[in-house]
C-alpha cells in the first residue's frame, strides 16, 4: 500500500451558500483538483474526504456537508472535523499511522484557512507534506485597514509561509511526479501480521518523593526498563507541563488534591503518566512522552502493563483511605507500591 494519502479538505456544498462565494477561480480549481484525484487514484494513493462541521450551512442537519456536485470519487475514509485542521480529535492521525502513511498531499478549501492549518499541524506531527496550491481554492479578503487582498495574493502569502518550513509547495504535475519518485524508491518489507509478543519481564518500580505544587500532592513512582540511557533530569523537564494541566484549585468539595505520577523510562522513549482523583471517585489522566529528547503530549502512545500495575495499587489505596466515612489523605500519601528485582 502507498505511504502517501491525498487529503481533500472541505470541498463541500456548504461554501456555495456563503456570502463570500465567487465563481471566478472555481473552474480552474475543479480542473486541478479533479486531475490530482485522478492521478492519485491511478497510483493507488488513498483518498480522504474531510468535511467541516459547525453551525448554519456547516451543520450536518443542513444537508450541505456533502461533496460538491463535480466530485464523483469514492474515498477510502470520510473524516468530520470541528476545528480548522483535519488532524486534531478527528481520528485521522490514528487512521494514517495504522496504515504507515507518512506523506500527505493537501488540496481543498480554503487555501489559507483549513488547508494551511492542516499543513502546519501535519508537519509538526512529523508528516512529509506536499501542498498543491492550484488544487486549493480561496476568495478575496478585506483587512481591517480596508485593503482587500485578492485570492491570488492570499495564495502567494500561503506559499511564502509554508514553503520549505512546513511543506513542499508545488502544482498538480509536481505532486504526481513526487508520487512517482517515491514509488520508485525501495520499499521496506511489510511488517509481520502475526502477533509475537515478548515474554513479560517485571520492571523495577520504586516510590519517589512526592511532588507538591500549589496545594497538589502527587505521589511519584519510578519505573525503569533495564538499559535505559535517558538523562537523570528528564522528568523534571516535564513538571511545568503537569503544573499547567492541573486545575488551579487543588482541593474542592469534589476532589482531595491528590494523585500520582509514573515516571517511566521505557525501551524506546520516556513516559510521564499522571492521574489525579476528581468528582468523588473518578480519575483524570494525561500522558506525555519524549520525542527525540523533547517532551510532547501523547498522540497514539498510551500507558502499558507496568503502569497499570501501579494504577491498580493506587486504586485500592484510594478506596481504602479516601472513599471512607473519614477520609485520610495522610494515610493515602503514605501507601506506596515497591517492586524490587533483586
Amino acid at each position: 500500500m502507498s505511504h502517501s494519502a491525498l487529503l481533500i479538505i472541505d470541498v463541500q456544498r456548504s461554501f456555495e451558500q456563503k456570502d463570500f462565494w465567487q465563481d471566478d477561480h472555481f473552474p480552474d480549481f475543479k480542473r486541478a483538483i479533479s486531475r490530482l484525484i485522478d492521478g492519485c487514484q491511478s497510483r493507488n494513493v488513498p483518498l480522504i474526504d474531510i468535511f467541516h462541521v459547525s453551525q448554519g450551512v456547516f451543520a450536518l442537519e443542513s444537508g450541505l456537508v456533502t461533496p460538491m456536485s463535480f466530485l464523483s470519487h469514492e474515498p477510502q475514509v470520510r473524516i468530520y472535523k470541528h476545528v480548522h485542521n483535519a488532524l486534531t480529535e478527528s481520528g485521522l492521525d490514528l487512521w494514517l499511522r495504522e496504515r504507515n502513511i507518512n506523506h500527505l498531499i493537501i488540496s481543498g478549501m480554503r487555501t489559507e484557512q483549513c488547508c494551511e492549518t492542516t499543513t502546519r499541524v501535519a508537519s509538526d506531527l512529523g508528516f512529509d507534506v506536499t501542498f498543491v496550491t492550484e488544487a486549493t481554492l480561496t476568495f478575496p479578503m478585506t483587512h481591517s485597514s480596508g485593503q482587500t487582498l485578492s485570492a491570488e495574493e492570499i495564495k502567494l502569502r500561503t506559499e511564502l509561509v509554508l514553503a520549505e518550513r512546513f511543506a513542499t509547495v508545488t502544482d498538480v504535475d509536481g505532486a504526481l511526479a513526487k508520487l512517482d519518485s517515491l514509488a520508485a524508491q525501495p520499499q521496506e518489507p511489510a511488517p509481520s501480521k502475526a502477533w509475537l509478543p515478548k515474554p513479560y519481564l517485571a520492571r523495577k518500580i520504586e516510590p519517589l518523593s512526592a511532588w507538591k505544587f500549589s496545594g497538589w500532592q502527587l505521589k511519584r513512582y519510578g519505573i525503569e526498563f533495564t538499559g535505559t540511557t535517558s538523562p537523570a533530569d528528564i522528568f523534571e523537564r516535564a513538571y511545568s507541563r503537569v503544573a499547567s494541566w492541573l486545575p488551579p484549585r487543588a482541593t474542592t468539595a469534589d476532589r482531595p488534591g491528590v494523585g500520582w505520577m509514573l515516571e517511566h523510562r521505557g525501551k524506546t522513549m520516556d513516559y510521564l503518566v499522571v492521574g489525579w482523583w476528581d468528582n468523588e471517585n473518578e480519575l483524570r489522566m494525561k500522558i506525555w512522552v519524549t520525542d527525540q529528547g523533547e517532551w510532547r503530549e501523547a498522540l497514539t502512545e498510551s500507558f502499558c502493563v507496568w503502569d497499570m500495575q501501579v494504577m491498580a495499587f493506587e486504586r485500592d489505596a484510594f478506596v481504602a483511605t479516601l472513599l471512607q466515612p473519614k477520609p485520610d489523605i495522610e494515610a493515602y500519601m503514605k501507601q506506596h507500591l515497591t517492586i524490587n528485582l533483586e
